[in-house]
């Protein structure tokens, strides 16, 4: 029980400080994209938003999976669930600070990107459980 807490914790703070992290490197390097506040209203930055929270989503939902001790799927599910509870209230808090539109495809895409990540383990575990041979 305890390693699978651990295994959607780990996921859990991974996504958005990477996301954080993204976001601020990416305001110093590109200050008219990115502001410190305001609205973003650049398409070309949102839909880079889009491309790392994505990647940092599936990522994060694949080290919960792998990190879990049985059931990586489920473990992956459960962090995107987790994902989504936080991200509702986060884009109505935001809401005005970005087009509706990305707010919604980010809340729609987090539990996608949960099974993602969780599929991208199921096959590791499948191709291992087959053997290298398997596939020659």
């Amino acid at each position: 029980m305890l390693r699978s807490i651990l295994a959607v914790l780990a996921g859990f703070f991974l996504i958005p400080i990477l996301n954080l992290a993204t976001n601020a490197a990416l305001g110093r390097v590109l200050p008219e994209w990115y502001p410190a506040a305001g609205r973003v209203e650049s398409v070309p930055a949102l839909l880079l938003s889009c491309a790392y929270v994505a990647a940092f989503g599936i990522l994060g939902c694949y080290i919960t999976a792998r990190l879990a001790p049985s059931r990586p799927m489920l473990h992956a599910l459960i962090l995107g669930a987790l994902g989504l509870a936080v991200s509702i209230p986060t884009a109505m808090v935001a809401w005005n600070d970005t087009p509706p539109w990305f707010n919604l495809f980010n809340l729609l895409a987090v539990m996608p990107y949960a099974w993602i990540g969780g599929r991208i383990r199921e096959r590791q575990l499948a191709a291992t459980r087959s053997g290298p041979l398997a596939h020659a």
